[in-house]
């Protein structure tokens, strides 16, 4: 007898029997169990998203920071700012203070391709035919991770319709200032405005004319440490947010913490700009508040619940007051 016919004549167990299937009640278990699951991992990792997003904008105020820190090193004040008309006898170039630290965020090549020369009036400055390429550009510490609309192009700027400019998540503090007729929230008389309040310098740390009277870190008399330095703003809720343009970077800090225009109608195309400059305010798209970095170079997340006197306080530069229990 052959080898194979021993195999064949092995015994062999019963054969399969028939498959049994899901029963409905137990597919719908299982469904349920599966999304309770999803409800339960998601919050966790949407929390984990954002908190990554949020140490990103951490780090890009710090980078900021240390560039104006490392631009007034270099050149004995703060990075300065034009309006985009000409006023106390300067060419209104329009442009920025985020122009000028630029080398100092690895984006040199991007400054020395821009030409500020001349005034905006006369179709020169920041409206040079030459810069129009590198406005468009978004240097990647100027924009808020959290912020999904914040890279998107501002083509409604005052005064400059029609020219596309790459818009930015964070802005400098100019001081509690209120910003002109109809405010809502007080604060100090306007100054943001030399053509109308002959007003050379502000409060905060920066304004569109600071070229009149650039700060330095020896004016910021209130300490570093205590004096807020550049927050979050959210471009969707304004037209004039442009990190190349002088009068797109700097934000009043009179007004509350995330406080908006109610009712925002995104289809305005000028929305807050003409109707409610006097109550700009820095917003963030983190809920609860914002974050600033201040003079120093440290970064707190400040609550938009924040008492206002403490607030307006860390505003100044040279203001004198006395916080209640401490910097945040």
């Amino acid at each position: 007898m052959s080898t194979r016919s021993c195999w064949n004549r092995l015994p062999r167990g019963p054969g399969p029997g028939p498959t049994r299937g899901f029963t409905l009640i137990e597919l719908l278990v299982v469904i349920a169990i599966i999304g309770i699951l999803i409800a339960l991992l998601l919050p966790a990792v949407q929390a984990a998203r954002e908190a990554a997003r949020r140490a990103q904008c951490t780090n890009n105020l710090k980078q900021i920071m240390l560039a104006v820190l490392n631009y007034e090193n270099q050149n004995k004040c703060f990075p300065i700012c034009f309006a985009h008309y000409n006023e106390g006898g300067a060419d209104g170039s329009g442009m920025s203070w985020m122009t000028g630290i630029l080398p100092f965020i690895e984006a040199k090549a991007l400054y020395d391709s821009l030409d500020y020369r001349g005034s905006v009036e006369a179709g020169l400055g920041v409206k040079r035919s030459g810069n129009l390429e590198f406005i468009k550009q978004f240097p990647p510490p100027y924009y808020c991770p959290s912020d999904g609309k914040g890279q998107k192009l501002q083509m409604n700027v005052w005064r400059l319709e029609g020219i596309p400019f790459a818009a930015t998540n964070y802005a400098g503090v100019l001081g509690p200032h209120n910003g002109g007729n109809g405010s809502l929230f007080g604060g100090l008389p306007d100054c943001h405005n030399y053509l109308t309040y002959k007003i050379a310098e502000c409060t905060g740390c920066f304004w569109r004319h600071s070229w009149m009277a650039p700060v330095t870190i020896g004016s910021i008399r209130d300490g570093t440490s205590n004096t807020l330095a550049v927050g979050e703003v959210v471009p969707e809720y304004n037209s004039f947010l442009a990190w190349a343009l002088g009068n797109g970077v700097v934000r009043h800090s009179n007004a509350p913490l995330n406080y908006v225009k109610s009712p925002f109608n995104p289809s305005d195309p000028l929305p807050v700009t003409f109707n409610d400059w006097p109550n700009h305010s820095f917003v963030s798209r983190h809920p609860g508040g914002v974050h600033f970095v201040f003079a120093d170079g440290h970064v707190s997340f400040l609550s938009e619940s924040i008492d206002r006197t403490v607030y307006w306080a860390l505003g100044t530069r040279d203001g004198g007051e006395v916080i209640p229990g401490g910097t945040p």
